[in-house]
């Protein structure tokens, strides 16, 4: 949201509308502004820089300042208002069509990343041009910023910044989107915080965190799972995915039973983990994949659904700039666990790779895309664009409040334990010394001083009576 700047929308905004009201002047003032067919193409042939010089500078100290933040841009090369008024009238006439191509990526279909050749105005265009110039800078300045940092530093901006990249996709916001017509969309007040907590970067303060001039245990800010003592994050980056208490598991179910309601909704018979898929081969093999779709849709050899969720940070990642890495990387390994039983016993395996910031493997991408053109060919006879974005925002809407909820709360539950801790630490110091234990603040527990405080009032208000 603040890359959404107002110079860039005045910008883009004034000369458009300009060229978009060339025709009109041209009949209004011959003089000024000419027009002729070209081509079958009504275009301006030639443009009087002298009768207005005023609105000719505003033109072109536009266009000079676009041309100087997107140097290769529509505007290379141009020089003179007739050209820039035919460009801007060119990429205004570009249209998108309204039936869904087979050619498309999965992120296209999504609506919501558009191929660079198809906007619906000139504005757009340019607007999208100047806002990729302005991330490409933003993005060098934080990468600068990683380089020059100091050791201590330098681990905290690489999450930052690999959070960042994360959560720049068609898929990991989507639950911001998502309004609260279901029940699943809603977050309590603490869901989110966290959420935005982590999705920003920003310290959440109900996460504690060690002081290092107390008596607080250091063990109690730390976690063993991913196979070494970590400090855990203020952010709530591990407490997504943490393997201790069942974290990971229950984020994973969650997701699990999420997909089943999404196929099952577009008229699919889903097996949820179902038992000797594989026994075909081996008699004794007791994998239990996630999910199994007996009846997909347009035929073929029933679908095996392995679902995995890791985290955007994790030791798949070896380049900052390309998040994609991790769920390409889970389903390579998805593969190599089931890709030979599952073609040994005639089945279709579709790896289900997500990361805790929403982002979603390709795989799974193409079999939603996939079963719902074929629900539409079945149902309408064509396949509109339009109802392929529709169906397929509210699938991804789906996945990512149930990744985004199961996350935060994740986060609750690890949060409650470790405050626990700490205060079953800060039991064993009273305040003073010379205290009686009826006022020390470390004598009881929250419920335990509660209890004792209504027993009093009601022993009061037995003697007063």
């Amino acid at each position: 949201m603040a890359l959404r700047s107002i110079d860039s929308v005045y910008l883009t905004a004034f000369i458009c509308s300009m060229a978009a009201s060339s025709n009109y002047l041209a009949m209004n003032f011959p003089q000024w502004i000419q027009t002729s067919i070209v081509d079958d193409v009504l275009k301006i042939t030639s443009f009087n820089e002298n009768i207005s010089p005023y609105i000719t500078n505003q033109i072109m100290m536009c266009v000079q300042k676009i041309k100087s933040k997107v140097p290769n841009g529509h505007f290379e090369g141009i020089n003179h208002l007739a050209p820039i008024f035919n460009k801007l009238v060119e990429l205004n006439n570009q249209r998108s069509t309204q039936l869904e191509p087979d050619d498309q990526s999965p992120d296209e279909s999504l609506g919501l990343c558009d191929p660079p050749f198809k906007h619906s105005s000139s504005q757009s265009v340019l607007y999208q041009q100047l806002i990729a110039a302005k991330f490409n800078k933003f993005k060098k300045h934080k990468e600068e910023d990683i380089a020059n940092a100091v050791n201590s530093e330098r681990p905290c901006k690489i999450v930052y910044y690999r959070n960042l990249m994360s959560s720049i996709n068609p898929t990991s916001g989507a639950w911001l989107s998502a309004g609260m017509s279901h029940p699943s969309f809603l977050l309590s007040p603490f869901e989110f915080a966290a959420a935005l907590c982590r999705r920003n970067t920003i310290y959440n303060t109900s996460i504690p965190t060690l002081n290092i001039y107390g008596s607080d245990n250091p063990q109690n800010y730390q976690c063993p799972c991913s196979g070494r003592i970590i400090t855990i994050d203020p952010y709530g980056y591990h407490l997504t995915n943490c393997k201790i208490a069942g974290g990971a598991i229950r984020l994973h179910d969650n997701v699990v039973n999420t997909l089943v309601m999404l196929f099952r909704s577009l008229g699919l018979s889903v097996a949820l983990e179902p038992l000797h898929v594989f026994s075909q081969i081996e008699a004794d093999d007791e994998r239990r994949p996630d999910m199994l779709i007996r009846n997909p849709l347009g035929g073929g050899p029933q679908t095996v659904v392995e679902v995995a969720v890791s985290g955007f940070n994790n030791r798949n990642r070896t380049n900052n700039n390309k998040p994609e890495q991790v769920p390409i990387a889970t389903e390579k390994y998805k593969i190599r666990k089931y890709g030979k039983a599952a073609e040994e016993n005639y089945l279709r395996l579709c790896p289900a790779a997500f990361s805790t910031t929403g982002e979603m493997g390709p795989s799974i991408k193409k079999l939603f895309l996939e079963q719902i053109r074929l629900k539409l060919q079945l149902v309408d006879g064509e396949v509109k664009r339009s109802k392929v974005q529709k169906i397929m925002k509210h699938c991804v809407r789906h996945i990512s409040a149930a990744i985004n909820r199961s996350a935060s709360r994740n986060i609750f539950l690890k949060v409650t334990k470790m405050v626990n801790l700490a205060r079953h630490t800060q039991q064993n110091f009273s305040t003073s010394t010379f205290c009686d234990s009826t006022s020390s603040s470390a004598s009881f527990s929250p419920d335990e001083l509660v209890q004792q405080l209504e027993l009093q009032i009601m022993n009061q208000d037995v003697i007063q009576n």
